[in-house]
Formats: structure tokens, sequence, C-alpha cells
């Protein structure tokens, strides 16, 4: 896990940025991070990166040699790099000290390939998929979620390539996705929800993202869909800053339309077999209220 935050900048315009950078370093250490600046001279090397530690560079020379050594890293913009090429980085941070922990976490698992943590609920954790969790997500679709949802191939390798390309392209341009929920008692992936981009052609209000959710049978029917959609649903709304979320189902698919009601979704149009469903905030936070009050009685 992430130890450190480390500030490497450049001796020719340090003293224009030192004030916010060591303030910077005060606010990661309320954090509980291990954080320092270091002043680098034109020309003097690095040493060697820490792969527990997160470092904040301010010159493409700074970052290039990070990048070589294999260090989590981002760039530092600030008044006086102005116009600076800040590649390769990824990250570019401006006024670091308004950064909050969660943020400096999810950098350095990013740049680490680690998955992000999306959430915790009473019973699931609910994580970025990982290429060793291929076996699992194909043994998620047993003959009921077969009828409504298209299975993966029975051609590992070809679903192996297809998952780490998910992995590599869309978590990171997009911030969200489907992802793994893990029973939090055996640690074990039972099902897999998030979000997609809308379909175009669906009927009904626009929506600013699609959600669907898969959960193993064996998991079925203990609450847990609910649990674990209403977090999900809560998180695209302040996390992600959704307005509308979308969803459909067949029409034969009677378990799936019980649980967009419960969860506050409307029915907004259908066509063919396929029922189309949208939910605003207000009505998720009112679903929300109604199950917990069902609960406590």
């Amino acid at each position: 896990m992430i130890e450190r935050v480390i500030f490497y900048l450049e001796q020719e315009w340090y003293e224009r940025c030192l004030a916010e950078a060591a303030e910077a370093v005060r606010t990661f250490g309320q954090y509980g991070f291990a954080s320092d600046l270091w002043v680098v001279e034109t020309g003097e090397e690095i040493p060697e990166p820490d792969h527990n530690t997160l470092y904040l560079a301010d010159s493409k020379r700074l970052l290039q040699m990070l990048a070589g050594r294999g260090a989590a890293y981002c760039a530092y913009s600030h008044e006086a790099n102005r116009g600076e090429e800040l590649k390769p980085a990824d990250y570019v941070l401006m006024e670091p000290q308004w950064v909050d922990r969660d943020s400096l976490v999810k950098i350095w698992q990013r740049e680490r390939h680690l998955p992000w943590t999306i959430l915790e609920t009473e019973r699931c954790l609910v994580r970025e998929f990982v290429p060793g969790d291929l076996e699992a997500i194909c043994w998620l679709y047993d003959d009921e979620a077969r009828k409504y949802l298209e299975a993966p191939s029975e051609d590992l390798e070809k679903e192996r390539k297809i998952l780490a390309a998910y992995i590599d392209r869309v978590y990171p341009l997009c911030g969200y996705g489907h992802w793994a929920v893990i029973d939090r008692g055996s640690g074990k992936l039972i099902g897999r929800m998030g979000f997609s981009f809308p379909k175009s052609s669906a009927p009904g209000p626009a929506a600013d993202a699609s959600f669907g959710y898969l959960l193993h049978r064996d998991w079925r029917g203990r609450g847990i869909a609910r649990e674990v959609c209403a977090a999900l649903l809560d998180y695209g709304f302040t996390k992600l800053g959704f307005e509308v979320i979308g969803a459909d189902a067949e029409v034969s698919n009677e378990a799936s339309a019980k649980i967009l009601k419960i969860l506050g979704f409307t029915e907004v149009a259908q066509e063919e077999n396929q029922r189309y469903y949208t939910i605003h905030m207000e009505s998720a936070n009112a679903a929300a209220r109604r199950v917990s009050l069902e609960k406590e009685e």
C-alpha cells in the first residue's frame, strides 16, 4: 500500500512553488503518509524509486526518469512551470494541498496497476476486475442468467484478451465500468455490477449511463442485489455526477423488473421484448429510505 508521497522539484523554479508544495506535504502528513520534498539540481539524478511511494515531479526530465525506473508518479503543475511539457504523466495535479487522500491512493493504485476499491457495503466489497477474475466471471453465467445476458465464449484465451483490454482502457478512460462484487465473508467473487455508456437507440429520456447487474444464483434471494445496487446508484449520482441513470430488461425477466422497481427505477418505454427504465437521484434516495424503514420494522 502507498506509504509516502514525495515531491521532486526542479531547482530553477522551486522557490516560486515551495510554499504551496510545503503546504501539500503537511496535508499529506495529516493523511498518514510520510511526505517530503526534494529540490533537484540541473543534471542531477534522482534515487531509485520505492514501490510504496507516489512521486510528484514538475518537469519532463524528472517525469521521464521516474517513468524509466518504474515509479508510481504524477505531474505537478504550478505557476513557475507553465508551458512545461509534463509527459509522460497520466495525471497532473494543480494545487496539490487540496487533493484528498482517496485520490492519492487511487493514482498510486492506477500507476501500480492495482484495482480500485469502489465501495463497501455491509456484506460486500466492490472493486475493479483483475485478469485473474476470468474464471469467476464465467462461473456467474448460470442457465438462468444466460436466458437474458450474453455469456463469455468458451474461448478463454479470447476472453482473457477482452478482459485485459477492458481493464487497461475502460477504467482509466471512463473512471467507471462494470465491477466485481466480492463477498466480504468468503472473499469470493459473486457478481458483477456497474455502469456502461447508455444505448443511443434506447427509447425514452436520455440517460448519462446505463446500469447493469448480475449475481450468481447461490447469492440471489438474500437482498444482496438490492444492497449493492443501491450503494452503486448512490455512487453514480454523488461521485460520478450522473443525473439520470438508465436500465433495461427483457419483459419476461420478472426478477430483474422487481429489483429495479424496489431500487426506484421507473419504466419509461417498451419496445418488442424489452422494457426501458430510468432513475433520478431523488427517486433512488426515496427508495433507499423506504427499504431502510422496512428493515427496521
